[in-house]
């Protein structure tokens, strides 16, 4: 079977035969409320379903899911590509009870789905339960015989982290046979022989956790009942696949050999032919995670998910070059990653462009960030060796990471090589340090109200009722101080939070500005500069403002008053975001994908994936004429609840990586159809005409388009007009001749320049003369010092290439002191530089009395000082430089 065959048998058996529902996987980067910065685990996007909190899709689900283990427990980075059984990307096939069946049903599908699907022999599978999990063991036996059910404690108890859904597990083993493993009599599933160094592969494979989902860990430890037992199981699909194809390494199946296969040939590599296959498999590996990484919309950065994907992508260009690879290899590994995994994920065959183009940026980047950083590395672990020392400072691979982009663990890894270790310590505290100036630095910018943030059951919850209605009567649920102190009362004067029960008052999301406007009572008013919600669990929405007159009160009745000037002119600049995207993907293609946004009253920006890179005029006009069009057409809002999968089936156009939840608003305007939980116009004629401002690069492969409509757009075009009235009164010319008229003028200016860098050459040639004839001489060799002001009419370069000219055999020093800096120019004929003399040479022997630097090459030397009071002094200095130049 091939890899595509088994991922296919395992859904259909548990739908068609077994009744679950077939939910797509989760992206790789989890909802807000996660805790982990990827998904780790098949079970984690059900996490609010296990906990009660939020209704299953279905009492039974099957599921494919991509993960990602390079941090914290779940983390298997350092065996990849040395053990045939890890991997950073993996999939995990699933199936998933909420409350519908429990142990006896999960152990009796997973021995019918081996054993009568994929028909692996019974006598090569083997069991472990939880130690004191009488249950499972007695179930177990219905299968198995009891020798080959072993019985464990940590391996045996499940859990995503420290806290949250947790309970006893089942694993099945796979038997490789007497060949394998440690060899001794006692070796079973679990043997901890197996896993010490030396031990090619162990003897028993594990690949399918059956977990029985009990329990709801706290922050301490404590272990609360679910509200209803469930079923959560993985199953490792790499393995599984590697177990059916005869396999002792999950590298040696078609998931990895056609990406390996696309290798180019190894080449000018010292390494050894075991060594080349681990950094193969590395590569491998890390393409994989990379391609979907970017494919769920993570950028690389130095920071949280992009810092990871930079390190993979780092991580395997650098095995890529250890292995004598072309420039460019790792991002042509692109298509034959989405060959082997299109069969499950027909998305990522939309995708391959911007994901190719993102790998090939970075690829080149850190072209260069490996020359500079692998120089300074090397230097500094030369000084380390020679000291005798085997520690790198912290401040040094915080230097690499902060300066040259260098990943932490790639420093670790290389200095690891040559067998020096990093005081980690020391790094983290220069992070620290690091982000703490950050943090102040934001704070003293912003300035803004920080809420204390409740315990958990106390916080009212804030209901949005703004999307029909700009004014509401309320109840104050809560008040906060300028402090974030949680408060009775409000008083005049008083800068402060508002909490109500109910709201038309947008809070700030999606890109989508907060409101403005008033909260107010008999006798007072409260300025509302800025609505927020308080958390990523979007329970309270934050009125953040003033007080402007009288007090407010805890229970107080008020009336939530949203400036509608300010609501009009957002609800117009969102919309024509929607509109943008559409024509965006209509001009560029399909591969446009959001990766951000900012809606303003006065402006809107977007920021997407360009298949183009920088967009052209003629691309621009087409943009912007396109978005004008779905404005004229005036298409009607048509808004829609449904399920998050429908809304895709649908071909609802969403950004990756934003949590929607399962039940989502989608808002469409003609062919825009889209996910959103912003405000709108009621039909796009409102929006007026659309002017596009700019556009311009924010990172690789990322564009960013700025634009205004209404009231703003009036205003840019009025001013335009008027700037370039004014411009052709001054250029005698009309609007519409400005341009042949600016074409004119530039061209006399070229003119004049090139007529003012001739006169200037025949005014330092005549100057020239004069200073040869009055050359000094010292060991031989003529020269001429001269203080000059560049304001003259000639250039110092000019002068002194001039004068050099007219004296071949000598050298010329040229000082240029103006507003309180100064300029030092060397130049050296010919024939003093066949002496040995040198321009670079003579400027760094006289450029410190100057305070200043420089450089240049043999023949002609430039640099800048800051201390003009000292030119006496380096123009004296110059007969010594030539003399000790001269006689070496």
């Amino acid at each position: 079977m091939t890899s595509a065959d088994i991922r296919r048998s395992f859904v259909d058996f548990f739908v068609d035969k077994k009744g679950h529902k077939h939910v797509p996987g989760a992206s790789l980067v989890p909802d807000a409320l996660s805790t982990t910065l990827f998904t780790i685990a098949g079970m984690e996007p059900f996490v609010p379903q296990f906990l009660g909190e939020a209704p299953p899709p279905a009492p039974r689900v099957v599921t494919v899911q991509r993960c990602l283990r390079v941090a914290g427990g779940k983390n298997d980075i350092d065996n990849v590509g040395r053990s045939g059984r890890h991997g950073t990307f993996l999939e995990m096939l699933g199936n998933f009870s909420f409350g519908d069946y429990y142990k006896r049903e999960a152990i009796a599908f997973a021995w019918e789905y081996l054993t009568q699907v994929v028909k692996l022999p019974a006598e090569r599978l083997s069991a472990t339960v939880y130690v004191d999990d009488d249950e499972a063991a007695q179930i177990w036996q219905d299968h198995l015989p009891a020798e080959r059910i072993s019985r464990l404690r940590e391996d045996n108890f499940w859990d995503m982290g420290p806290t949250g859904p947790c309970g006893p597990c089942s694993e099945i083993f796979y038997d490789l046979g007497a060949g394998f493993g440690c060899g001794k009599p006692t070796c079973a599933p679990g043997c901890a022989e197996c896993e010490k160094p030396g031990v090619q592969s162990p003897r028993y494979i594990e690949f399918w956790n059956l977990v029985f989902q009990q329990y709801d860990r706290d922050q301490s430890g404590k272990l609360h009942p679910l509200p209803k037992k469930c079923i959560d199981t993985g199953m490792g699909f790499e393995r599984l696949c590697m177990i059916l194809a005869g396999k002792t390494s999950i590298f040696d199946t078609d998931l990895y050999r056609d990406v390996i296969d696309a290798l180019p040939p190894t080449k000018d590599s010292k390494l050894s032919k075991d060594e080349r296959g681990v950094h193969q498999r590395i590569i491998a590996d890390h393409a994989r995670a990379c391609v979907f990484l970017v494919a769920d919309g993570v950028v690389p950065s130095n920071t949280d998910r992009g810092y990871v994907l930079r390190f993979l992508a780092r991580r395997a260009i650098r095995s890529g070059k250890l292995l004598g690879y072309p420039e460019g290899f790792f991002s042509r590994l692109t298509p034959a990653v989405i060959g082997s995994l299109a069969s499950g994920y027909p998305e990522l065959r939309g995708a391959d462009e911007r994901v190719q183009r993102a790998l090939e940026a970075e690829e080149r980047q850190f072209g260069a960030t490996l020359a500079r950083g692998s120089t300074l590395l090397a230097e500094r672990l030369d000084a380390l060796r020679a000291k005798g020392a085997r520690e790198l400072p912290g401040s040094v691979a915080f230097e690499l990471y902060d300066t040259y982009g260098f990943p932490v663990d790639l420093t670790r890894e290389i200095a690891a090589e040559a067998g020096v270790s990093i005081d980690m310590a020391g790094y983290h505290e220069a992070m620290e340090a690091q982000r703490e100036r950050a943090r102040a630095d934001a704070m003293s910018k912003r300035g803004e109200v920080r809420v204390t943030r409740p315990a958990a059951g106390d916080a009212a919850r804030s209901t949005f009722v703004g999307y029909d209605r700009l004014e509401n009567r309320s109840a104050i649920a809560a008040l906060f101080d300028a402090g974030g102190a949680p408060v009775e009362r409000l008083e005049a004067g008083a800068q402060g939070v508002v909490v109500l029960d109910e709201t038309p008052f947008y809070a700030e999301r999606g890109g989508q500005s907060g409101d403005r406007g008033a909260i107010a009572a008999p006798n007072a008013s409260f300025d509302v500069r800025d609505t927020q919600y308080e958390d990523k669990s979007y329970r309270r929405i934050m009125h953040k403002g003033v007080m402007r007159s009288g007090a407010l009160s805890i229970g107080q009745q008020v009336d939530a008053l949203v400036d509608p000037h300010w609501r009009r002119e957002i609800r117009r600049h969102h919309t024509v975001t929607h509109l943008l995207q559409r024509a965006l993907k209509e001009v560029l293609g399909d591969s446009v994908a959001q990766r951000g946004s900012a809606v303003f009253p006065q402006r809107t920006r977007f920021d997407f994936d360009s298949p183009v890179g920088a967009l052209s005029r003629d691309a621009r006009a087409q943009v912007s004429g396109r978005v004008n069009e779905l404005i004229r057409d005036d298409y009607h809002i048509s808004e829609q609840t449904m399920p998050f999968a429908q809304a895709i089936a649908q071909g609802a156009v969403y950004m990756k990586g934003e949590n929607y939840g399962d039940v989502v608003r989608v808002v469409t305007f003609g062919p825009s159809v889209e996910l959103c939980g912003g405000t709108h116009v009621a039909s796009t004629g409102e929006i007026g005409h659309f002017v596009l401002l700019a556009e311009s690069a924010i990172g690789a492969g990322i564009r960013r388009v700025e634009g205004v409509v209404s009231e703003a757009a009036d205003r840019y075009v009025t001013s335009v007009r008027e700037t370039v009235d004014e411009v052709g009164s001054t250029l005698s010319a009309t609007a519409e001749q400005v341009p042949e008229a600016l074409a004119r003028l530039t061209q006399r200016e070229r003119e004049l320049e090139r007529q003012v860098a001739a006169l200037r050459t025949q005014l330092a040639a005549e100057h020239a003369g004069e200073y040869v004839a009055s050359a000094k001489e010292v060991a031989g060799v003529p020269y001429v010092t001269v203080t000059h002001r560049e304001d003259a009419g000639i250039g110092a370069r000019d002068l002194a290439e001039q004068i050099r000219d007219k004296m071949p055999d000598g050298v010329v020093v040229v000082a240029a002191p103006q507003d309180g800096k100064v300029s030092l120019v060397v130049a050296v004929g010919s024939s003093a530089n066949a002496k040995g003399l040198s321009a670079k040479d003579v400027l760094a022997a006289i450029i410190a009395h100057v305070d200043g630097k420089g450089g240049g090459n043999p023949a002609i030397a430039q640099g800048a000082g800051k201390r003009p009071a000292g030119v006496v002094d380096a123009l004296a200095a110059v007969p010594a430089a030539i003399e000790k130049s001269v006689r070496g």
